[in-house]
């Protein structure tokens, strides 16, 4: 299950109860984490392991809507596939869970959480996401 940053909950709140405008990103970038990410985004993959390693932008440089499918029953996934770099550390690497993001460095977490399964990166690995592989659900 997906769990949205406090930050996103205080723009929804404040969006729906409050009337106060939100702009949302002009992009969504996927990050990749080793632990949860909780509400700050925290365990994302670092250059100093993954030297190659960057967030990946879901809609792939397109607009942001042609990253994710049309939400259905509360829920949206990945439109499409998402390729990140080689890894090209010295270590092995274990990927836990992913998270959004408005930008492609620093900027706001969005919403977190646990992929299917946990995925070891080793030296010379791609980590790929298929299209429709991240759900995010709002409860």
């Amino acid at each position: 299950m997906a769990a949205a940053s406090n930050y996103l909950e205080g723009k929804i709140i404040d969006n729906v109860l409050r009337g106060v405008s939100y702009t949302p990103p002009t992009a969504v970038f996927v990050s990749l984490h080793t632990a949860t990410p909780n509400d700050t985004g925290a365990a994302e993959v670092t250059t100093a392991a993954f030297p190659a390693y960057a967030r990946k932008d879901a809609a792939n440089g397109g607009a942001v809507a042609s990253g994710w499918t049309p939400q259905s029953g509360g829920s949206s996934k990945n439109a499409n596939q998402l390729i990140y770099a080689v890894h090209d550390g010295a270590s092995a690497i274990t990927v836990t869970h992913f998270g959004l993001w408005d930008a492609a460095t620093g900027g706001n977490f969005l919403i977190g959480a646990a992929l299917s399964s946990s995925r070891t990166l080793n030296p010379g690995d791609v980590f790929v996401i298929d299209a429709q592989k991240l759900t995010v659900t709002v409860l």
